[in-house]
């Protein structure tokens, strides 16, 4: 499964790979900087990063449909184009709950919710620590093919961010109910929440994978 990274005809599936993950990697860093302008109170701006976040989306679905395609057209076996078709769709999958924690951003400020700003950077706390669990995930990715010792490492990394995340997550919920925020404020918040920790759950879900595959080319 492995061998495409060293394939010189697939060095543009490796090229792609990386800028897909670095596009999902924009698409989380205009969440953060559109969470953090909202604590700040700063509407206007956190509705530029959502615009800005929504073009990284979609840069970030272009990149994978591409991949895809060269995939299939490779030389790899039918199954190791099945696993790796799955493993970028699931990439992109970050960038689609960014979106998704982006989009409720985005109610929170048109349905007029007053959130307090506690609840803002408690949210805050959550979105900064997604950030380097993709940063982690394509070092994996790139690590891949020359060292496994720093592929572990960094999937430990990813692991280790997506259990700050999920703290981070119960503590956000708890805040949330035992505030005193209007139940339409309450559940948009909720699902903005909801959205972050599965970002973090999909980049411990790839990280999981690239782990089968160190294991499955030992064998």
């Amino acid at each position: 499964m492995l061998g495409w990274f060293g394939r010189r005809k697939e060095d543009t599936v490796r090229t792609g790979s990386r800028s897909h993950g670095l596009a999902v990697l924009d698409t989380a860093t205009e969440l953060d900087l559109a969470i953090q302008a909202m604590s700040r109170g700063e509407n206007a701006t956190a509705m530029k990063c959502i615009e800005r976040l929504i073009l990284c989306e979609r840069e970030a679905d272009r990149i994978e449909d591409r991949l895809c395609t060269e995939i299939s057209g490779g030389e790899l076996s039918v199954q190791e184009r099945e696993d790796l078709i799955h493993f970028v769709r699931k990439m992109d999958h970050i960038a689609n709950w960014a979106k998704e924690a982006a989009l409720h951003v985005q109610l929170i400020k048109e349905t007029n919710s007053a959130v307090p700003e506690e609840i803002w950077r408690q949210i805050g706390k959550m979105s900064s620590e997604i950030m380097p669990a993709v940063k982690y995930l394509i070092k994996a990715v790139e690590s891949l093919a020359a060292d496994s010792a720093e592929t572990v490492r960094n999937v430990d990394a990813v692991n280790d961010q997506e259990m700050i995340v999920d703290g981070l997550y119960f503590e956000s919920i708890k805040k949330v109910h035992l505030s005193s925020m209007d139940p339409k404020a309450v559940m948009l918040v909720r699902e903005l929440i909801l959205s972050l920790e599965m970002a973090a759950d999909t980049c411990k879900a790839c990280a999981d994978t690239i782990t089968i595959l160190l294991a499955s080319r030992r064998l």
